[in-house]
Formats: structure tokens, C-alpha cells, sequence
């Protein structure tokens, strides 16, 4: 009855703290005390499922009851997950995630603590240890970690199968292999084109966005020599779906890249296949992340450098590279380095008209500088929302994406990690100058999604929010004038029709983006008036499937555990006031929530 009373006591103080923590404001709690009490949070959640074993185990001589009490803190971890799951899917669907690949791995954790506990006592003379059950409790550890990798992909697969059934349909339309036979160019001159992709950098995390400390002078630079698209949104804020609507021209209603669970299709042609036949060299360099754990054929690519290390995310240092198909040693330590080293030496070599996509890792998580920018920032202010807390990473079901420091210090070294990336474009852009391929060369910057620092208490992309949806563009035009800013909604499917219209290519029907080369020669050409977003569950990653519609003025976002958000993001930029209920929106509801319906059924394939 004891270790039952401290056991409850300890798995409740816990609970008391993260209350405390998701309903601070409430309490008026001082932004500051919250550094430290997440500091404890932070320590119980690792340390207090050790203590209760260990209090267990000292107090109850037969292992039995011993063992039953230590599950304690495990059993009430898997209700709260219930519990949470049940906020946005059915009790079903709560369960099925419930036994994920992750519950074994939690599993296998928890039985390595208990029977370490039980070693621990063992060895203090408290009791004989019992050969039979300590190689039982073992095999059933190794197989408890074992079936994490094995059951991964049939988990993922049953749970589509049984529960997105509807919503991750097959596409129906993709194109297939191009005849090279089949395209034209209308120009004789063809650009060379430099595509630089960096991977969770947030639309106004740089200098020429007005963030306070985040330096950015090279992407300043091209900005000024530039056009700057402020309101550039993806079409799904995630790496693989996002990065296969740059390539496609054309949202996963097409190109089938749902999430990062779903594999790309060879039957998807990229913007490579249309320029190779007209002259050009191509070649892709860096992150490709669909869907992480192997590299594909494409079609029209002459030179292929990437990795698969860690499923395709890579490690900031030292990351083993894939070129052409054979692996090779990281040459350099920081990999925003190695990258731009490949790219440059690639570029050097080019006799004629190019095409280079650059895919910057940076600035994923964990974000990690390069050593010249290791704690330049610690002295900077890094605010958070309003709303957030210094530990809203660990609270309010972020779970899954814990940092190890509080959310102002994780804002710094995102910042550092920006300005580490933002060294090397300088490095690429001066040798394009140095090359004399400034004046023929088209430059565009974009991000595959942003990043959400505790605006509406979350932390991570996802969610059709302004500061996940929305990403940084610029781009510069040989012969166009610089130091503008175009507020009309763009996207990242505009990318490859842009890029054929570069090269003097009619721009396929199928595709769903349109040239910003017209938009920017004429700021009345036909352009669309709104934009479609979607997201789609991908287990075990604590976001509902959601949808946005995206106008000039308005947005509306749907989930099924929400219903309806509607936003004015002219007067409410930061998306604070729900007008949903709001009597005087009644209509702009009614408007907006049929296009959106209309959009995402088949014939509508994502488009507006």
C-alpha cells in the first residue's frame, strides 16, 4: 500500500505541473517562473518513472505486485494519449494509435528501467536473482524493440487502409514519361536557372523580412536585386508532399505524395524532364526526402547527389553523400558547405544553358550552426508568442516534437542555423558573379514550409497556420528591376511552370501553378484568387488531417475536431480571432466553405 501511495503521488505531481504549465496565463504566472518549472517538467517526465521503480522495488519483497506497481506511470502515459488522440479521431482510431511501433519501443524502455531496478536490488543483497525469468524478461525486451522497424510499415499501411481510405485516393491524372521528341523551345537564349530550397525556414525569420536579430545579409542582397513574394504559401506544410509539388507543377491530388509516409510516383514528370531536351545541363543537389529511404530514377537528370542517412533527413556533420548512385565520405564537416562545395563545382563545369536545384537540409531540426555561428545569438531577446511559454514544446500534446531547451533558446539556434545557410547561398551567389552568369541567370530562394515557435500553443509545421504555411521567395530576373514586393498569393506549385516559361516552354494543362514571370511583367495578368491547403494524417505525429482555403483577404481552415476556423488576415494577420460563429461572416462562411468542399473533391483535384 506504500509504493501504491507513492506511486500515485509522484504520477500526480506530474500531472499537477503540466497543468500548471498549459494553463499559466490563467494563473498569472510570471513568463520567467515558467523556465524553471518546465525545467522540472522536463526532469520528472526522465527521472520520475526511474524513482517510482526504484521506490517499488525497495519497499515490496515479491516481484509480482513490484512489477505491476512500476507499469503505473506507463498505463497512465498511454490514457492520456487516449484521451488526446480522442480530441480529433474516434475511440477506434485512438486505440489503433495507441499500438503503434512507438508502444513497443515504450514498452521495451519501460522493461529495461524495471529490470534494472530489479538488478539494482538484486545487488543490494535485497534478493537472489532468478536465471528463468531474467532471460524471459530479456527475450521479451529484444523483441519488444525488434518489432519497432518491422511493424512500422504495416502499421502506417492498415491504418490508411482502415481509416484514409477516402482521403488518400490514388491520383488519377499523372502524366506519365515525357517524349523528349515532344518539346520546344520558343527562345534561342536560353537562362541558365539556380533553384535554392532550404528546408522549415520561416517567412519572416530573415533581415529582409524585418526579424529583429536573425541576420541574413546574402539572401538581404538578392532580395534588394530581386522580387520578394510575400504572401508564398505550400500547398501541404511538410517536406515530401512540398517538395514534390516544387518539382511537379502540381498539388498531391496529382503527384500522390500525401505525407512523408507516401512514396513517390516515377509516373510524376519534374520541370528536369521538360528542359533537358531543349539544351539543358541538370542537375539536383542535396535533400530529397521522398519518402527518405531510397533515391529514385529521374527522368532528364544528368547529375544526382543526395543521401538517405538517417531516412533521408541527414545529420548536419559529417552526412555520408550519394553521387550519381555510389556512396561516398562526407569531403566536408558542415553540410551546408559540402552542399554548396558539389554545387559549385557542378556549375563550374557547364559549357551551356543550367539548370541547379539546390536542396539545403537547413534549417531542420535539430538545428545546428556552424561553428562561426555557435551561440552568436545568446544574448538576443528571443520572445515568444503570445500565449506560448518558455517549455510549450513539452505541453499541450507536442510530445512528439520535445526539444531539450526552452523554446527561447531553440529560436536562437534556429537563428544561428539560418545565418550558417545564409553564409553559403553568399558563397554560390558571388561565384555565379565571379562566373559572369549573373546577367543570364535566374535565382529563385524559396522553403519547402515554415515553422511555428508557440503561436496558437503549438510548435513544429503542419498546421494550415500562416506561420507553417507560408515560406520565404524571392527571386531575381536578369534585366528586371530589383527591390520589389508582390503581395499576391503564390505558391509552391508556380515553381516549375515559372522555370518552363523561362526556357521558352508552353507550360503543360495538367499543371496547377502558373509562370511568376507573368505576374511580375504584369500585375494585372489573370492570377488566382485563392488557394487551396491540405493536410493529411500521418501517424504518430499529433495533427489532425485539415484543410485551408486561402484568399486575398480570408482564411478558412476545417478539421473534424474543430469544425470551421474562419480568420481575417487582413485586419488579424496573426490569426487571433475566430469569426466562425460571427454573425456578421455569415456569408463569407457559406462562400468560402463551398469552394473549399468543391476543391478537395476528385474532380476538383486541389484545384480552385
Amino acid at each position: 500500500m506504500k509504493a501504491l501511495i507513492i506511486a500515485v503521488i509522484v504520477s500526480g505531481s506530474l500531472g499537477i505541473v503540466a497543468l500548471v504549465l498549459d494553463y499559466w496565463t490563467e494563473l498569472g504566472l510570471p513568463l520567467e517562473a515558467t523556465r524553471w518549472l518546465g525545467l522540472a517538467y522536463a526532469a520528472m517526465i526522465h527521472a520520475l518513472p526511474a524513482v517510482i521503480y526504484l521506490l517499488t522495488f525497495s519497499l515490496i519483497r515479491r516481484f509480482a505486485p513490484r512489477f505491476a506497481l512500476s507499469l503505473l506511470p506507463a498505463v497512465c502515459w498511454w490514457v492520456s494519449e487516449v484521451v488526446m488522440r480522442m480530441r480529433w479521431h474516434s475511440l477506434a482510431e485512438a486505440l489503433w494509435l495507441l499500438f503503434s511501433p512507438l508502444f513497443f519501443l515504450q514498452l521495451a524502455i519501460i522493461l529495461l528501467l524495471i529490470g534494472a531496478s530489479h538488478l539494482v536490488m538484486c545487488l543490494r543483497g535485497r534478493q537472489k536473482p532468478r536465471i528463468l525469468p531474467v532471460l524471459g524478461f530479456t527475450a521479451v525486451i529484444v523483441v519488444c524493440a525488434a518489432a519497432v522497424p518491422v511493424t512500422i510499415f504495416p502499421f502506417l499501411n492498415g491504418y490508411q487502409q482502415t481509416f484514409q481510405a477516402n482521403l488518400l485516393p490514388a491520383p488519377l491524372n499523372q502524366p506519365g514519361r515525357l517524349n523528349p521528341a515532344a518539346v520546344a523551345t520558343s527562345k534561342t537564349d536560353l537562362p541558365n536557372i539556380v533553384f535554392i530550397l532550404s528546408d522549415d525556414h520561416r517567412y519572416d525569420f530573415s533581415g529582409f523580412a524585418g526579424h529583429p536579430f536573425v541576420e541574413t545579409p546574402n539572401l538581404d542582397q538578392l532580395a534588394a536585386q530581386g522580387v520578394v513574394f510575400n504572401r508564398a504559401y505550400v500547398g501541404t506544410a511538410l517536406c515530401s508532399p512540398s517538395r514534390a509539388s516544387f518539382l511537379t507543377g502540381v498539388s498531391p491530388y496529382q503527384h500522390g505524395v500525401w505525407n512523408n509516409f507516401t512514396p513517390w510516383s516515377e509516373q510524376n514528370r519534374t520541370f528536369f524532364e521538360y528542359l533537358k531536351p531543349v539544351g539543358y545541363s541538370t542537375a539536383f543537389i542535396g535533400k530529397w526526402h521522398m519518402p527518405g529511404n531510397r533515391l529514385p530514377e529521374i527522368a532528364g537528370l544528368d547529375h544526382f547527389i543526395s543521401f538517405t542517412n538517417v531516412g533521408g533527413q541527414g545529420t548536419y556533420e559529417w552526412n555520408p553523400m550519394i553521387v550519381n548512385g555510389r556512396e561516398v565520405a562526407s569531403r566536408s564537416r558542415y553540410i551546408a558547405t559540402e552542399l554548396t562545395d558539389y554545387a559549385i563545382e557542378w556549375m563550374e563545369q557547364q559549357q551551356g544553358p543550367f539548370v541547379l536545384y539546390l536542396s539545403h537540409k537547413s534549417v531542420h531540426a535539430s538545428f545546428t550552426p556552424d561553428s562561426a555561428d555557435v551561440n552568436r545569438y545568446d544574448a538576443e531577446d528571443a520572445r515568444v508568442p503570445e500565449g506560448a511559454h518558455l517549455w510549450s514544446t513539452h505541453t499541450r500534446n507536442q510530445y512528439v516534437h520535445l526539444t531539450r531547451t526552452p523554446v527561447d533558446e531553440s529560436i536562437r539556434r534556429y537563428g544561428e542555423t539560418i545565418r550558417s545557410m545564409d553564409r553559403e547561398i553568399g558563397r554560390l551567389l558571388a561565384r555565379i558573379d565571379q562566373l559572369q552568369l549573373a546577367d543570364n541567370t535566374l535565382v529563385i530562394y524559396a522553403s519547402d514550409n515554415g515553422y511555428q515557435w508557440g503561436e496558437h500553443e503549438l510548435t513544429d509545421k503542419r498546421w494550415a497556420y500562416e506561420e507553417s504555411i507560408r515560406i520565404p521567395f524571392i527571386m531575381r530576373v536578369p534585366g528586371s528591376p530589383g527591390g520589389r514586393v508582390i503581395e499576391r498569393i503564390v505558391a509552391n506549385t508556380d515553381i516549375a511552370a515559372t522555370f518552363l516559361d523561362a526556357a521558352g516552354i508552353t507550360v503543360p494543362d495538367y499543371m496547377e501553378g502558373g509562370s511568376l514571370l507573368r505576374l511580375m511583367a504584369d500585375k494585372n495578368t489573370r492570377w488566382r484568387d485563392g488557394f487551396l491547403y491540405s493536410y493529411f494524417f500521418e501517424p504518430p505525429y499529433p495533427t489532425p488531417t485539415s484543410f485551408a482555403l486561402v484568399t486575398d483577404r480570408f482564411k478558412l481552415i476545417k478539421t473534424d475536431w474543430l469544425g470551421y476556423e474562419l480568420y481575417d488576415l487582413h485586419a488579424d494577420p496573426r490569426e487571433q480571432r475566430d469569426l466562425s460563429a460571427d454573425a456578421a461572416f455569415t456569408g463569407v462562411l457559406a462562400e468560402l466553405s463551398g469552394r473549399l468542399e468543391a476543391a478537395r473533391k476528385p474532380a476538383g483535384a486541389g484545384r480552385l
